[in-house]
């Protein structure tokens, strides 16, 4: 599993919070006074150099009181610093460490990144039941992208025992918020029947959803193909599965190939023709006969 998921990751890093607009001034004072939440505001700002000149050193200084007191979303922060903060050292340690501090107080982000980390065993042992543990209270509390990661998990029986139904549950939790990376997986689940054939409509709706995003994709084109064939989701439409089955032929998908040279020989979509049939029959005994002998 990828942090982008090929989809699965972008970082779950969020700084803002919900404070009241102040001056720089106003933030110092406060923060020299120990106040947690003006420690962490100043130190984002620090940061982002929004109202001040960035200084990523000292923006970390004032966020890691405000964590050292206890704040959660703080020890969040530093658990992204030591992870992947910009000018500023990385160590994996004391990122899951700091991560911990806020999962433990219920912080859903912290959640996911600690799930990761132990997902990829980055400064602790890797363990996918854990992984699992805290994608599972992550997903819970509304983040998609451990809503996503969690469906994975379920999917390949990682940390947990295989559960496909939950997979498409988590995964479709995870796009109906909008996470695209969860489209492919879900997709490939009802496409192949793991929610019955009343879930093919879905799965035809999120294959036409697929191609507006990667209209080249021929694995894409073929699965298009064969749901206008065999009317899964839509209604038959030999001419339409015809196209489609062109179309990724063309983008040298080899099972296309063969399907459409068989096409071609029957008369299905299109007007028989034993010359196309051998030409399309060719290429993909051709490819066929190359990607034996290239492994």
């Amino acid at each position: 599993m990828k942090r982008s998921f090929g989809c699965i990751l972008i970082a779950f890093f969020i700084f803002s919070v919900m404070l009241p607009a102040q001056s720089i001034s106003e933030l110092e004072r406060k923060a020299n006074a120990g106040d947690a939440n003006a420690q962490l505001e100043l130190g984002i700002s620090l940061y982002d150099g929004k109202g001040v000149a960035k200084n990523a050193a000292v923006a970390k200084t004032w966020i890691e009181k405000a964590a050292k007191q206890g704040l959660a979303h703080a020890e969040y922060i530093m658990g992204y610093f030591y992870r992947y903060g910009e000018d500023l050292p990385h160590d994996n340690a004391l990122a899951v460490e700091w991560y911990r501090r806020a999962a433990m107080k219920g912080h859903a982000q912290a959640q996911g990144e600690l799930a990761f980390m132990y997902y990829m065993g980055s400064g602790v042992e890797q363990s996918y039941e854990n992984s699992v543990y805290w994608y599972q209270k992550s997903a819970e509390a509304g983040e998609d992208f451990a809503q996503h990661s969690l469906g994975y998990l379920y999917m390949k029986g990682l940390g947990v025992e295989e559960n496909l139904q939950k997979a498409i549950f988590w995964f479709r939790k995870s796009v109906a918020q909008g996470y695209e990376s969860s489209k492919h997986h879900l997709f490939g689940l009802l496409y192949d029947g793991y929610d019955g054939p009343e879930a093919y409509p879905e799965a035809f709706r999120l294959l036409n959803e697929l191609l507006q995003k990667d209209s080249d994709n021929d694995e894409y084109m073929y699965k298009m193909a064969t749901m206008y064939y065999d009317g899964m989701g839509v209604k038959q439409d030999f001419k339409e599965a015809f196209l489609w089955m062109q179309k990724s032929a063309e983008a040298d998908n080899t099972d296309a190939q063969y399907e459409l040279a068989r096409m071609y020989f029957i008369g299905i979509g299109v007007e028989p023709d034993s010359l196309m049939g051998n030409y399309w029959y060719e290429i993909w005994e051709e490819n066929e006969y190359y990607n034996y002998w290239s492994w």
